[in-house]
Parts: C-alpha cells; structure tokens; sequence
C-alpha cells in the first residue's frame, strides 16, 4: 500500500509538472454498446420479399420468357409479396455478420485506427475503453460498420492533402459488406469482404466520461444504466432505441445525461470539429438563452439561431463562420427537435443537456502545454 501511494505521488507531480491545466489522464471513457432487435432478425422479421435477394435481371427475363402466364403470376407473387424465409445459409450469413463484427471489425476501429482498448466484444455485443478526444469518432464508425454503411474514415482522408500513403486506408462499403482497401500484410484483417448486419440494423450504446476520481465500479454502474436508457430512447414517433446516452460523472458526485438518436449525435459530433477557434463558452451561453428563452415551436428554432448568433461578440467581422455555424446548429436543434420523444420538458432538457456536453468536451480536450501561448 506504501508503494502504491508513493508510486501514484510520484506520478502526479510529473502529471503536474508537465500539464499545469487540462491533463490527458484526467478523464476515462467507457462504452457499452448492444444490436437492437437480435431476436427479431433470428426469426426473421427483418426479412424482405424474395425479389429482393434475387438477381436484379430475374424479373425481366422471367417476362420475357415464354413460360405460361400462371407461372408468370406466380413468380410475380413470389418475388413482391411473399417475404423471404430464414433458412440455413441466411443463419449462416447472419452468424457470419456477427463474426466478423466482434472478431474483425470492432477490434480494428478500436485498437488500430483509434487509441483504445478493446475489453469485450461478441457477437452484437461491445464493451471498451476509449479517450476523451476520440469516443465521439470512435463511436460513429463502430455504429456505421455495423450496419454496413459507407466508411466515415473516406470522407475523413478525403479532405487531407499530401498524405497520399494514406489514400486506401479505409474499408469500402459494397452490397453490405466491408471490404478493406488497404494493406492487407500490415493489419490482422482477413483478404476477403466482411460481412455486415446491413442498413436495416440498428445498434444503441452507453458511454460514461468519469473523472479519474471516480471509482471504476460507479463508472460501470452507470454504464449499464446509460446502455438500458439508450434502448428506451424514443424519437417523436414513438420508436425506441437506434439511440446514445452519454454520462458525465464529475469528480464530485454531480453528472451530465444526454441522450439522443445516432442521426443527431452525427450533426451533434459535427459541430465541435467545424471551425478550429470554436470556443466552449459559444455553447455555454447557448444553453443558458435557451434555458431562459427556448424557441416556443420547431419553426422558431431557424429566428432563435439567427438572433443568438446576432448578439455573439465571437461572431464579429467574421460574416460567413457565422452564417456557416448558424446553418449547422439550426439543422442540428432541428432534427434533436424531431427526434425526440414528444414531450416538452424532456426535448428542452436534452438540447441544453447537449450543448453543455459540447462545452465540456472542448474545454477538456484542449491541453496547453508548458510554454505554450494561450
């Protein structure tokens, strides 16, 4: 226990030393993650009509054919109105999906592309630690690979410039596979396409940001109480889950929840990288106005914006960053607006919930080194 103490003094005052303000280990984070709907996609409920899986030429040539028109009526049937059923080679391609979810893809976006440590994952199943400046990436790409949609990482390399070894480092998204473009020698990846649960699939996540005082047990604690409320989020149709719950647990006991859909976290995650001199206390006053002065209806949020952004001094003599982040948080407030359960008090509460996660992050993220000017 003495060396223990010692060691962890010893530590600190290097902590100390060399990061006097924000400091990388002060934070840990946490996520959970689980498919939505498993059972349903082993009955097959997800299935679609048989037309659907078979090629796309099938139907014309089958017009075409001089086969009767009995048959004709009934392979039209078949192809339109009957849905398809699970059968062992679609068990087989869903087990296989699952696989190469767990096994090939999770472990890749977490250990290789990102600065993370992979703690469990099988089958629809993810438990991992992460960092403070990349869960909210992190967290988008694992969600996107399980549904087998385009790989962010090519949108991302698109806009970089002079790194053309850097050109095919992503998996490309073809027909509910993910296919990797890069070397194949210098990553644990397999040659072949990976299988995905494809675009109807949709998955939730729990995420907890603990201040290093916080004990692992409380963080985990929190942890499946985020992951459960995600699956129960709903948007204002009524339907649940496809959803984030992200806590902040403080060094002294006080937390932040916010919860919303994927589609909103995406702009939501947006909005902190869109300009480099962002400042946190832009979503801090944000949040206060709002919490004085909400946009009473949806179609106010647009003369909201304009009018917060109006009075900014952040703003001044910088027309088009104001015009360009006024677009952006008027489409993000929008669709949190619309994806939210309909219930005043809760809708209020997750926008100022979200812009003062915003704050947070940034803040927290900017680490000034010793010398460094402000």
């Amino acid at each position: 226990a003495n060396i223990r103490k010692s060691y962890r003094q010893t530590v600190q005052q290097v902590v100390d030393r060399y990061y006097p303000g924000n400091s990388p280990a002060d934070w840990y984070v946490l996520a959970a993650g689980d498919g939505d709907d498993m059972n349903s996609w082993l009955k097959g409920k997800h299935m679609k009509s048989y037309g659907d899986y078979m090629p796309s030429t099938l139907s014309e040539k089958v017009a075409q054919s001089q086969l009767p028109k009995e048959l004709k009526t009934a392979f039209d049937e078949l192809s339109t109105k009957i849905q398809k059923r699970m059968g062992p080679a679609t068990y087989n391609a869903l087990s296989r999906a699952l696989l190469d979810f767990s096994n090939q893809l999770v472990p890749y976006l977490t250990e290789q592309r990102y600065a993370g440590r992979l703690i469990y994952a099988g089958g629809d199943d993810v438990l991992a630690y992460t960092n403070l400046w990349e869960w909210d990436n992190w967290l988008w790409d694992i969600r996107q690979c399980f549904r087998g949609e385009k790989d962010p990482e090519e949108n991302r390399i698109a806009k970089l410039t002079g790194f053309k070894s850097l050109s095919r480092e992503f998996f490309k998204s073809e027909g509910d596979f993910w296919h990797w473009q890069g070397d194949v020698e210098a990553t644990t990846l397999p040659k072949r396409p990976l299988f995905t649960m494809s675009q109807d699939a949709t998955i939730s996540f729990g995420v907890v940001i603990a201040h290093n005082s916080v004990p692992l047990a409380i963080a985990l604690e929190n942890l499946w109480e985020a992951e459960a409320e995600a699956k129960k989020h709903q948007s204002s149709d009524g339907t649940p889950k496809d959803a984030v719950q992200v806590r902040v647990r403080y060094g002294n006991g006080n937390q932040l929840i916010s919860t919303s859909k994927f589609d909103v976290f995406d702009q939501w995650r947006s909005l902190l990288t869109l300009m480099d001199d962002l400042e946190p206390s832009l979503f801090e006053q944000a949040a206060s106005v709002w919490q004085q002065h909400p946009a009473p209806v949806i179609e106010a949020i647009s003369a909201w914006v304009t009018a917060f952004c109006d009075r900014r001094d952040f703003f001044a003599g910088k027309d088009d960053v104001k015009q360009t982040f006024a677009q952006a948080f008027t489409q993000w407030l929008e669709t949190l607006w619309d994806r939210t359960e309909d219930d005043p008090q809760k809708r209020q509460e997750e926008i100022v919930n979200w812009l003062k996660l915003a704050a947070f992050i940034l803040r927290k993220r900017h680490i000034k080194l010793p010398g460094e000017a402000s």
